[in-house]
């Protein structure tokens, strides 16, 4: 039976291989003169194009004193967020290409936009994104006060409502903690401080230094000839001149895996019921240029994440009574440099909130994720073969899909790895109990450690002196934002 079994899934995957080499070959990555990537994945039976137009920029490129300026450039160049152009314009230029489709803004590592549409309106699409980020007409928006006020009222509107959400919070509060030599390098909005000073000198030096070519990605998928798109392109962002490169080199770095003193915080959260509490243990996590960890990350958080899962049966298990954690999961979060990894759940809080917090840390990190470092068999071969069916599920969706080709394309240039897309099969095939065991040997046994447990107010106040003997800081809006 079982040899049945695998002979079934090798011809499953045999087939699911063979169709994802014949997509993937059919991808292609050139650079043009000026510097700008060209990503191209034409899939024959698709109707509509898709295109991102992606900037390795965003939070990940910003310092103490510009936190902020990148989020509030995005608004005053598309009059709201990019994904919801405002009216009259940007919009009207947009509204004639039908777009089916929009995508894009500000992210930690990037600054992008994109937009599906019918593969009659190609050329009209490309002149179009060469309008929307033209100096012509990046000039015009700067030198109109009003939009750039309205810009930053809408930024400073946003900060206070993440201030109203306390998961916004909970996580500020930790990455504070994970990431405290640069913090504001993944803050996307940014400092009050920063927004209400900000002027259009700024935006324009903005705009000027990062908006370039040799600092762009062009991600096209769908219905479209290679050849007549790269010649469109060649006739048009060719021509576009190739600027300074923006990185400095004095760019604050992110921490490394080491082993550290883990951080305690505990946050009074109005949000939460009166006897659970939300516990989440976030780690730095592996940034895709470290590819063998990328996807261990990717498997074991598949793996793990399985409802009967060994592992999430084995922690409810070894939690004391009436303290059983639930919708346990492990989530990863990849981006250029400033990657993290979390084991989150709901548990009951019992009579000492404090000491299930301990109990669950040693059920998740000191028992079960040592076994999955430490005993080969702690996943079986079948337990393998259905997340690499998963994971190669998940490819070929997006392969298939212009849009999310388009994205997926783009995301691997931000991260430095475009070439990837030709082996992210092969590399899930290959990642096996060795890689996820040195993943979390490194990763997760051999890292900071930041604990965040969310309680009831009310709960809190009871055992406000018990989370204190144990070193708990208590997080509030107040100081969870490094900016404050």
């Amino acid at each position: 039976m079982e040899h049945s079994r695998r002979f079934l899934w090798i011809v499953i995957l045999f087939l699911i291989l063979s169709k994802g080499s014949s997509a993937s070959a059919q991808y292609q990555i050139k650079t043009l003169a000026n510097g700008m990537t060209v990503c191209l994945n034409p899939i024959e039976y698709e109707e509509d194009i898709s295109i991102i137009l992606a900037y390795r920029a965003g939070a990940n490129s910003q310092t103490a004193s510009t936190a902020g300026l990148f989020k509030l450039l995005e608004y005053v160049l598309f009059n709201g967020p990019a994904a919801n152009p405002g009216i009259p314009e940007p919009a009207a230029a947009i509204d004639v290409l039908e777009a089916e489709d929009i995508r894009g803004g500000l992210g930690i590592d990037r600054f992008e936009f994109g937009i599906s549409f019918k593969k009659e309106n190609l050329v009209q699409a490309f002149d179009t994104l060469l309008y929307l980020f033209s100096q012509e007409r990046r000039e015009f928006i700067f030198a109109q006060k009003d939009g750039i006020e309205l810009a930053r009222q809408s930024i400073l509107n946003l900060i206070q409502n993440e201030t109203s959400d306390n998961d916004l919070v909970s996580s500020m509060a930790i990455n504070k903690k994970l990431f405290a030599k640069a913090p504001y390098r993944i803050d996307i909005l940014g400092s009050e401080n920063v927004l209400e000073k900000a002027d259009a000198a700024q935006l324009k030096n903005i705009a000027s230094s990062w908006l370039v070519p040799n600092n762009a990605c062009l991600s096209i998928a769908g219905a479209f000839d290679p050849n007549q798109v790269l010649s469109l392109i060649e006739a048009r962002f060719g021509l576009l001149q190739k600027a300074k490169n923006p990185w400095p080199a004095n760019l604050a770095p992110f921490p490394r895996p080491g082993v550290t003193k883990p951080i305690f915080l505990v946050f009074p959260d109005s949000d939460i019921s009166a006897d659970h509490m939300k516990i989440e243990m976030r780690y730095r996590g592996p940034d895709p240029k470290d590819t063998t960890s990328y996807f261990a990350a990717l498997m074991l958080q598949q793996l793990a994440n399985e409802p009967t899962s060994r592992f999430q049966m084995a922690v409810r298990k070894s939690m004391p009574k009436g303290s059983e954690p639930e919708n346990i999961r492990i989530d990863y979060v990849p981006n250029t440099d400033s990657s993290w990894i979390s084991v989150l759940s709901i548990v009951p809080a019992g009579k000492k909130p404090a000491e299930t917090v301990f109990a669950f840390k040693e059920a998740v990190r000191g028992t079960e994720l040592y076994m999955v470092k430490a005993n080969p068999s702690y996943f079986s071969a079948a337990d393998y073969d259905r997340a690499c069916q998963a994971l190669l599920g998940e490819i070929m969706a997006i392969q298939g899909d212009a849009m999310s080709s388009a994205c997926h394309m783009a995301t691997l240039w931000i991260w430095g790895i475009p070439p990837l897309i030709f082996q992210e099969s092969d590399f899930i095939m290959k990642t096996r109990q060795k890689n996820i065991s040195q993943f979390v040997d490194t990763y997760i046994q051999k890292n900071l450690e930041v604990v965040m447990v969310r309680l009831n107010p009310d709960l809190y106040e009871v055992n406000k002196k018990s989370f204190s003997s144990y070193g708990f800081e208590t997080v509030s809006t107040k100081n969870a934002f490094w900016w404050r």
